[in-house]
């Protein structure tokens, strides 16, 4: 167990500042490079409190897409390798024509759906805000 602050209390506890007390008192390319640091941040944060799950998803629903007999579920050191593997796979067969019509096309929609969500949710979650 972790204690208090957490980390995503560190992060946002920095970017207060940064966009509190340092952002305004710069100029021209140091106040966007300050900026662009708030967001990193930002991002950052909200990636620590969604930690893996959506990443877990995505691995399963590929799984499925793909066709991959059932896998045992990867662990963090090697989930990235497994989504690159997964989704390159998914890429040949869309090129192969796997997912033009029928169930296949819905399934592969909404998994796609599914991640803009997940990036969104981390990356931009305002979208969702102005989208309503």
């Amino acid at each position: 167990m972790r204690d208090r602050p957490t980390p995503e209390e560190l992060l946002h506890g920095a970017r207060i500042v940064l966009d509190r007390d340092i952002t305004p008192s710069l100029a021209g390319p140091q106040r966007f490079a300050a900026m662009l640091i708030s967001r990193a941040m930002a991002v950052a944060g909200r990636a620590i409190v969604n930690g893996d799950g959506p990443l877990y998803a995505e691995a399963q629903r590929l799984q499925a897409l793909v066709d991959i007999r059932p896998a045992a579920r990867p662990n963090p050191e090697t989930l990235s390798a497994v989504l690159l593997e997964r989704n390159r796979l998914l890429v040949q067969q869309i090129r192969s024509g796997a997912f033009d019509t029928g169930v296949a096309r819905r399934q592969l929609f909404e998994h796609l759906c599914q991640v803009t969500r997940d990036k969104l949710s981390e990356n931009n979650p305002r979208y969702f805000e102005l989208s309503k």
